[in-house]
């Protein structure tokens, strides 16, 4: 069983959108998938209040319980953990347990100052067991001028990105509020990104 963390303290950078949306191509994709809502909002929780979801939902409200993932979540192919929006203990276990640690950023300086926070748990948690990271830009919209300043600011912490971005579409906030997903939408571009995205993440984990 693989486990990947979508973690950025800074809230609204895209973190629950993305795994709502990634572990549902997971699933689409023949994988039997849980995830783990640890935000004290618990925004993913609410969102599958009508049990619409395709993949099995849980909730970790302590370090202890996000430990605990790769024993209480072994019968599944692979844990998608939805990381809370501030950093605390439980994000600093989400790390730990993780086989590969998702970093969404917006074209945003405040997405991409927060996220350094994250980048010094990972080093310290290389002394122990180096865990791979790759930023994920989400919200990309068409200023070339900040996604490129965004770019090469990823590029200068020697951490990787993935190719695709999820672009800044009212697809995903729909979807989002009325408790579906891009796949149950006529959305060919934003499925199509969030299917390429997927597989460069199962690429990442093999």
């Amino acid at each position: 069983m693989k486990v990947i963390s979508f973690i950025n303290p800074k809230g609204g950078t895209g973190k629950t959108t993305s795994v709502i949306n990634v572990a549902t191509c997971l699933v689409n994709s023949g994988y039997k998938v849980a995830v783990v809502d640890t935000d004290p909002q618990m925004s993913l929780t609410n969102w599958n209040k009508n049990d619409k979801a395709n993949f099995d939902v849980y909730t970790a409200s302590s370090e202890k319980d996000v430990y605990q993932v790769r024993k209480d979540l072994s019968g599944y192919d692979l844990t998608v953990i939805d990381g809370a929006g501030s950093l605390s203990v439980i994000t600093s276990a989400a790390i730990m347990v993780s086989d590969l640690v998702i970093i969404p950023v917006s074209p945003s300086p405040l997405d991409f100052s927060a996220s350094s926070s994250v980048a010094a748990v990972l080093e310290a948690q290389a002394y122990s067991r180096k865990v791979e990271a790759k930023y994920l830009i989400t919200r990309k919209i068409d200023n070339a001028a900040m996604l490129t300043l965004l770019k090469d600011s990823i590029d200068e912490t020697g951490l990787g990105r993935f190719k695709t971005a999820l672009t800044n579409r009212q697809t995903y906030v729909k979807t989002c509020v009325d408790g579906n997903t891009v796949f149950d939408t006529k959305d060919g571009a934003a499925k199509g990104e969030v299917e390429v995205l997927t597989k460069e993440i199962i690429d990442s984990l093999m």
